[in-house]
C-alpha cells in the first residue's frame, strides 16, 4: 500500500546516481540517502504528528535499505479512520517552510481501500524528496508494505542489495526497465535476476505491476522449515 495511487501499476522511477556515482557507489549512496531521509523525518516530526490518530510505520526503500531516490514512504494504521485526522497532520507540516506541495485522494472506493497524502520537501541542495503516506484501518486486509520490511531485509545479500540498487539507477535511466520496486526484488531475489538485460526480458515473461502481498521465497521456505 505504498507509493502514489496506482503506483503498483506505474511507478516514477527514482533519480539516478549521476554526480554522485563518481564520489560513491550504490550502496555508500543508499545509506547517503538514508541519512537524508531520516533527517526529513525528523524536521518534520511526522511519526509525532501521526501518532495520536494510528500506527505510524516506515516502508518502502527506506525501511528495507534500499533506497536509491528522494522517496520516503509511511503507513498509518488508523483505529478509526478519519479525514480530517490526515489533514491536522499535513496542515501542520505545511507550515515546515521546506514544504512546497501537499496533495489528497481519497482511495477508500479503490483498489488501494485508503487515504493519500502526499508532501514535497525541499531540501537546501535544491532536492525535492516526495513523501507518499498511506493511511488505513488497523484492521486493513489487503496487502500491506509493513508485512514486507522484515523478510526482505532477512532475505536481502550483499550481492543481491547491490544488485538491486544498481537495476534502480539503471531503471531511472531506460524506459524499458520501468517497473515497481516489488518488481525489481522479486526479479533480484527470487529468480537471480542481475543485469539490464534480464531484467528486460524478466519484466517480459512476468506479470507484474499487480497489488501483491508476495514476500521472498528465501524466507518462506525457511518458515517452512521451522513450522
Amino acid at each position: 500500500m505504498t507509493g502514489v495511487p496506482g503506483k503498483r501499476r506505474q511507478e516514477r522511477a527514482p533519480g539516478s546516481l549521476k554526480g554522485t556515482a563518481k564520489m560513491m557507489d550504490v550502496e555508500q549512496h543508499a545509506a547517503h540517502m538514508a541519512r537524508r531521509a531520516e533527517d526529513i523525518l525528523a524536521d518534520l516530526d511526522l511519526v509525532r504528528k501521526w501518532a495520536p490518530y494510528g500506527r505510524p510505520v516506515v516502508v518502502g526503500a527506506l525501511a528495507h535499505g534500499l533506497l536509491a531516490g528522494p522517496d520516503i514512504d509511511m503507513e498509518v494504521y488508523c483505529p478509526e479512520l478519519r479525514i480530517e485526522h490526515g489533514f491536522h497532520v499535513v496542515s501542520a507540516c505545511a507550515l515546515n517552510p521546506r514544504v512546497t506541495e501537499v496533495r489528497f485522494a481519497n482511495h477508500l472506493a479503490g483498489p488501494d481501500k485508503a487515504l493519500y497524502w502526499q508532501l514535497r520537501y525541499l531540501e537546501g541542495d535544491g532536492t525535492e524528496w516526495k513523501l507518499d503516506i498511506w493511511s488505513a484501518p488497523e484492521d486493513y486486509a489487503l496487502p500491506r508494505g509493513e508485512h514486507l520490511v522484515e523478510p526482505l531485509r532477512a532475505a536481502l545479500t550483499h550481492e543481491t542489495r547491490k544488485a538491486i540498487l544498481e537495476l534502480k539507477h539503471l531503471r531511472a535511466q531506460d524506459p524499458a526497465l520501468a517497473c515497481i520496486s516489488i518488481d525489481l526484488y522479486r526479479a533480484v531475489v527470487d529468480d537471480h535476476v542481475r543485469t539490464a538485460d534480464e531484467l528486460r526480458a524478466w519484466l517480459q515473461s512476468h506479470e507484474t505491476g499487480q497489488l501483491t502481498d508476495w514476500t521472498p521465497a528465501r524466507t518462506r521456505s525457511s518458515g517452512a522449515r521451522d513450522a
